[in-house]
């Protein structure tokens, strides 16, 4: 099938993980949006390794940059913190049980957050390396299996609320910055692996091959749901754009404004994981290396 196992361990669990730090100069891979009228005289640098970021013992499966520091967490289920210029290890921050899956920095706060397997989120305070803040969730007394791990984490800055998504197909709502739980999300049939807020809309994506819509304005209710032919692995924004890696190799362009999907990208040759925008630019990672 096209979810991963959620115990399975990556194969490069016994190599020494590494972090590389590139800089910008031609790249002919890249796989374009459609031009705007200035694209044609963009041309994507090509990007040169400058340093490598050694520690973790085990495979790195998150990254956040926060001001002039990387964050890093990995299977070893530790967070390092790197600096940017000269990328020195500052400090291992240590306290969840199991693997690393999501890590996202604050854009307006020296905040951190993480999500693990172990079904926790913490919150770290990056000025000085120290937990502030642990949030857990139950699963409901009529549920016998717990909510799971934390694959997803997004921030709403609009009410400024903290969302996670799980691999119990829940989406839960922390506000801050008195980290109560406002909403438990329910309508998802397996494990949520991607979120993205915009324009007061919450944009999920999961293994149930579905994303679906919330209206934050609105109590967070379920206001639609887009069909795909495979899983939803991640979920990109580009002006009015919504990109979607999808189970079957293949991107897929959605128009915000209808809905409508404008395009499928194709030319992977296994699933895709990683989507990051650049101006005119979407680049794609993928399974086929």
């Amino acid at each position: 099938g096209n979810t991963m196992a959620g115990g399975a361990r990556p194969a490069t669990a016994a190599m020494r993980a590494t972090v590389e730090v590139g800089k910008e100069e031609e790249d002919t891979e890249a796989q374009a949006l459609p031009e705007s009228p200035d694209a044609s005289s963009f041309r994507a640098p090509m990007l040169k390794c400058v340093n490598t970021l050694s520690g973790h013992h085990s495979g790195i499966r998150a990254i956040a940059v926060h001001g002039r520091r990387v964050f890093t967490g990995s299977y070893d289920n530790t967070i390092k913190v790197w600096t940017l210029d000269g990328g020195a290890c500052e400090a291992t921050l240590e306290g969840h049980v199991s693997w690393i899956r999501s890590l996202l920095a604050h854009a307006r706060e020296p905040l951190l957050f993480s999500g693990s397997d172990d079904g926790i989120v913490k919150v770290w305070r990056v000025d000085v390396y120290k937990e502030s803040n642990e949030l857990r969730h139950e699963p409901p007394v009529t549920k016998s299996a717990s909510c799971g791990g934390i694959l997803a984490l997004s921030f709403d800055y609009e009410h400024n609320w903290l969302l996670a998504g799980s691999y119990g197909a829940a989406i839960f709502v922390w506000s801050l910055p008195s980290f109560a739980l406002l909403h438990e999300l329910r309508g998802h049939r397996s494990a949520v692996r991607s979120l993205v807020v915009y324009n007061n809309c919450l944009l999920s994506g999961s293994y149930d091959r579905t994303v679906k819509m919330w209206d934050l304005a609105n109590s967070c209710v379920s206001i639609g749901s887009l069909p795909t032919r495979g899983s939803v692995w991640v979920l990109e924004t580009h002006e009015n754009l919504l990109l979607g890696a999808i189970g079957d190799s293949s991107i897929k362009v959605w128009a915000m404004d209808n809905w409508e999907q404008r395009a499928t990208l194709s030319g992977h040759r296994g699933l895709v994981l990683a989507l990051a925008v650049h101006r005119e630019r979407l680049f794609s990672g993928s399974d086929d290396r």
